[in-house]
């Protein structure tokens, strides 16, 4: 081809016809810039190509993290719930003091000082931040719902108030109430009754001691606070999963 265009070419000054020859050079220029421009756009076409299929990846990484998060939620949920009712039968139990295993009552409290924690799984989201790949979203709305959702689930402060509230307030009071007596010791594994002037517990007592209540009530009100918080993230992580999805049959 290009030697066809070197004779045309040669033949036109050869004749001196320097006018075609113009027209000619004008048109070859044309159809260079023309071929320059299509490889150009091309190139940028396989590049986009390339930066969706990097968005697609991200995208589908992110919903599966942030499911992870929902099973989670899920999770801790089911297992405060069912241990706030095991203490809740626990309690019920000091309404029959008489018949009461005080050992296994003292056993089955041990569920005072025990929580569930949520730790978002955000590893693809944080690699994607410090590495730039968060641009890859092109749908602005979509990524700052992705940035408001992380930024959420991170800074929550519910559990940490109930881990505080465990650590300071709730096993201190369970061992004093509940654990500083022979069977408390008992439950360890240790007998004590002849080193330790410590008593049997007295359930009867107990019913009327204010820390045992206070206990009881800060129990129940954290777990319960932490898991209506864990149902606002859950929320939030169906809205932005199913944002994600509607990107993805977008991108297909």
């Amino acid at each position: 081809m290009l030697k066809f265009f070197r004779h045309v070419r040669k033949q036109l000054l050869t004749e001196k016809k320097f006018s075609k020859y113009l027209l000619y050079a004008i048109g070859e220029i044309v159809l260079v810039v023309i071929g320059i421009l299509i490889a150009l756009q091309l190139n940028n076409y396989s590049e986009y190509k390339k930066e969706r299929e990097k968005e697609i990846t991200l995208l589908v990484n992110l919903s599966n993290e942030i499911g992870l998060d929902i099973l989670q939620i899920d999770n801790n949920t089911r297992l405060s719930q069912e241990r706030l009712s095991r203490l809740d039968s626990t309690l019920q139990l000091l309404q029959q003091t008489d018949t009461i295993d005080k050992s296994s009552f003292i056993l089955e409290s041990f569920e005072f000082v025990v929580d569930q924690y949520f730790k978002s799984n955000s590893g693809i989201f944080d690699e994607a931040v410090s590495s730039g790949k968060m641009t890859y979203v092109q749908n602005e709305g979509l990524r700052q719902s992705i940035f408001d959702y992380y930024r959420n689930a991170k800074e929550s402060d519910t559990d940490g108030t109930t881990r505080q509230i465990t650590d300071e307030s709730i096993t201190p009071l369970f061992i004093e109430t509940l654990f500083m007596n022979h069977e408390g010791f008992s439950s360890l594994g240790l007998n004590v009754q002849n080193i330790s002037d410590l008593q049997s517990i007295d359930l009867e007592v107990l019913k009327t001691n204010r820390d045992f209540w206070k206990m009881v009530l800060l129990k129940f009100g954290s777990n319960r606070e932490q898991m209506a918080r864990w149902e606002q993230i859950r929320i939030q992580a169906l809205e932005v999963k199913e944002e994600i999805g509607k990107e993805l049959k977008n991108l297909d």
